[in-house]
């Protein structure tokens, strides 16, 4: 039982990915479905999450998931026109596919709609949209997908349930057909018997799985129903490839099948039926323009003496009475490998995220301890260890840059998920708009990532409800009928910048100030054209709708937006053109795991604060703080600051030093300054997750390892200012 949780949960990680890659094809299929590649890519999602979850015992989604497939193989065919009504009815079945994947990792598995079912059954008896070329008939040339032939593994028994009585090799051996020693073929006779009269052009296949197919947790025998779904199919295999019952290992497949297969379809339909095996299995496909002829017999070599495994039992094969499969007890000609020239392919594995979390804090850890170490070079005598220290040093600091790279991941894992986004909105509010992404190979931390997704489309929402003109009214004004929003990313220096833009009605500067000044945000007598009228929509509550629809306008949330990218130790700047219209950038750290920091030291206390939160450090030099409606404030060249003082946020006693230092950052678009004793450098801290005591404090945002071993926590400014203020109204 545990092997199978094992193999359901690869599937759903399996499946998840998948179900991304299936998305992507199908919101691109109506205008790439000339492209065949994209088809046969977009069908091989469908495909191989049909096999797979057959494969795990999941019938219901396996058998909803054939509904999808073959309406790919349909479109692939070139029997069905794609227009928008298929794809919404592909997306839909899409996302119930999604929903009955997610119900069985939760154990609560949901079915699929019969109505969804029945649209998916009509779509499959539509006429064509043009009659499809008829395919050229494939050369009679024969394609092998080789894999080392596997040492005789488990032993598959065609049977009604019961255990069959199995004699010793020896006696069965001798007990074979007249005449015929061990391990000789059969009988011509026999293996005439098999094949039919007469028959049309034909395929015939040889399977041989590879020796960990079966712990792998695939099932040859579902490749063997995929074919008779294909046409008429006739099974041949030797059953003296079995060993005795008492050496019989059921994690391994001891058969090689033959298969011959009468079918119309191309030959790239049955390469897809081996997707599964194809990793560490032998699999030829030969095509036989007539009738079939009598199948080889060349001698099979006995396979070795295998080893006894105890307490093993035969798998079954349960085949329906009605079924066009029949099995013959033919003997198979085995092919060897064909030699193939070395190739190094890439290999990926699954990683837990906490696990990975872990490791680049203990390759900080290290990277610390071996700056300790460093010390030691000063120590008379040392001189020995010298180049020691220095090889410790430079694997330590490699080690953690490795580690650190392991976090990070392209953004097309971020903007894949927009494309269905903006067909589903342009749908809905009746838009053309072209979506383009560029430098989709950038990368960035996987948490930014994660946490960025919100943000970002809650920008697209209000680009295609506000932004982006209809397509009358953009044709009125000189524009092509299609909107545009364009994604990218990229470096600068060393931060990723991440766009957002749209070629819409740009920003109305003169109703924005009209809201600003209503609302007490701007002075009146302001100009349009003063740079701070745009960053008023990051003003909380600010909009400049007047109807707010279900998805809202420009400006509304954008406070949330900001907040959230600052969260990332990232900004958000925005820049628009009246009629030609808006970009937002987000400029964000590589890394959430390595950031560049202050040390700062309050009541004898050591804390880093992110460098990427403080505008700017002045000293107060002794200058009293005054009091503004309450609150304590300092003059920073002119300009009234509220200062919060982080004594009194961590209640320290003692009176603070004649002289301290002000950290000036920005809260809610307002300057805001933090006073801390001293300042004591800049140092560069690899951030490691609070333990569970410490995670529902806000204040802090992790805590780092110092040079001397010593522990430091990390200040999030943004979260002490927001405390500050609170208990500031409740006092």
């Amino acid at each position: 039982m545990a092997g199978d949780d094992r193999f359901r949960m690869m599937f759903y990680e399996e499946a998840r990915e998948l179900l991304i890659g299936l998305e992507e094809g199908l919101v691109e299929l109506e205008r790439r479905q000339g492209d065949r590649t994209h088809l046969d890519k977009t069908f091989r999602a469908a495909h191989s999450l049909k096999g797979a979850a057959a494969m795990v015992g999941l019938p219901a989604i396996a058998e909803f998931t054939h509904h999808i497939e073959a309406v790919l193989d349909r479109i692939r065919g070139g029997k069905l026109g794609v227009d928008s009504d298929i794809i919404t009815t592909l997306l839909e079945a899409r996302d119930t596919l999604a929903a009955m994947v997610e119900s069985e990792a939760v154990e609560a598995p949901i079915p699929a709609p019969v109505d969804l079912i029945r649209r998916l059954g009509g779509l499959l008896n539509e006429k064509p949209a043009a009659p499809p070329p008829p395919p050229p008939p494939p050369p009679p040339t024969l394609i092998t997908t080789a894999a080392p032939t596997p040492k005789p593994r488990a032993r598959k028994v065609v049977d009604d349930g019961a255990v069959p009585k199995t004699k010793p090799r020896a006696t069965r051996a001798r007990k074979g057909a007249a005449g015929r020693p061990p391990g000789a073929p059969p009988a011509a006779a026999a293996s005439a018997a098999s094949e039919p009269e007469d028959s049309g052009p034909f395929y015939r296949i040889t399977l041989q799985p590879g020796p960990d197919t079966l712990r792998r947790g695939v099932n040859p025998l579902g490749v063997l129903d995929e074919l008779r779904e294909l046409g008429k199919t006739r099974v041949r295999t030797d059953p003296d490839l079995v060993p005795t019952l008492d050496a019989l290992d059921p994690e391994r497949c001891y058969l090689v099948w033959q298969v011959d297969v009468e079918t119309d379809a191309p030959r790239e339909r049955l390469d897809d039926v081996f997707l599964f095996v194809a990793e560490d299995s032998a699999v030829t496909i030969e095509y036989h323009a007539g009738r079939a002829p009598a199948a080889p017999t060349p001698r099979v070599e006995a396979p070795p003496k295998p080893v006894a495994v105890t307490a093993a039992a035969p798998v079954v094969i349960d085949l329906p009475p009605q079924s066009p499969l029949f099995v013959a007890p033919a003997l198979l000609p085995v092919k060897a490998p064909q030699a193939t020239p070395s190739v190094r392919l890439s290999a990926r594995i699954r990683v837990d995220a906490d696990q990975l979390d872990d490791l680049v804090g203990l390759a900080g850890e290290l990277a610390v301890l071996s700056d300790n170490l460093q010390g030691l070079r000063e120590i008379a005598g040392a001189s020995a260890w010298v180049h020691t220290l220095e090889a410790l040093e430079r694997v330590s600091r490699q080690v953690r840059d490795t580690t650190l790279d392991l976090r990070m991941v392209p953004v097309d894992e971020l903007f894949s998920r927009f494309p269905r986004v903006v067909r589903d909105l342009a749908d809905r509010f009746g838009k053309e708009i072209d979506l383009r992404i560029v430098g989709q190979d950038t990368k960035l931390d996987r948490m930014i990532v994660e946490k960025l997704s919100d943000p970002m489309i809650h920008l697209i929402r209000n680009a295609v409800d506000h932004a982006l003109e209809t397509p009358d009214e953009r044709v009125a004004r000189g524009k092509s009928r299609t909107g545009r929003i364009s994604l990218s990313a990229g470096h600068e220096g060393d931060r990723v910048a991440i766009r957002v833009e749209d070629d819409g009605r740009g920003l109305n500067r003169e109703k924005i100030l009209r809201k600003g000044i209503a609302q007490g945000l701007v002075p009146l007598g302001t100009s349009a054209d003063d740079p701070r009228i745009d960053n008023l929509i990051f003003e909380p509550g600010f909009s400049t709708r007047d109807n707010v629809s279900d998805l809202s306008g420009r400006g509304v949330g954008l406070d949330v937006v900001r907040d959230a990218v600052r969260a990332l130790r990232g900004s958000l700047a925005v820049e628009s053109h009246p009629g030609k219209g808006t970009s937002f950038i987000f400029r964000l750290p590589l890394t959430l795991a390595l950031i560049d920091g202050l040390l700062v030291e309050t009541a004898g206390c050591r804390y880093v604060v992110p460098l990427a939160q403080v505008e700017e450090c002045v000293a107060l030099n002794g200058s009293k703080p005054a009091l503004s409606k309450g609150r304590p404030c300092v003059s920073v060249r002119g300009e009234l600051v509220p200062m919060v003082p982080l004594r009194k946020v961590f209640r320290s006693e003692g009176e603070p030093p004649a002289r301290q230092e002000l950290l000036l950052t920005r809260h809610a678009g307002q300057r805001v300054g933090v006073a801390v004793d001293r300042l004591v450098g800049r140092v560069q801290a690899v951030i490691q997750a609070l333990g569970e005591g410490l995670s529902g404090v806000n204040r802090f945002s992790g805590a780092t390892i110092l040079g001397d071993g010593t522990v430091s926590l990390i200040l999030d400014l943004a979260a002490l200012v927001t405390e500050s203020r609170a208990a500031d109204q409740h006092s």
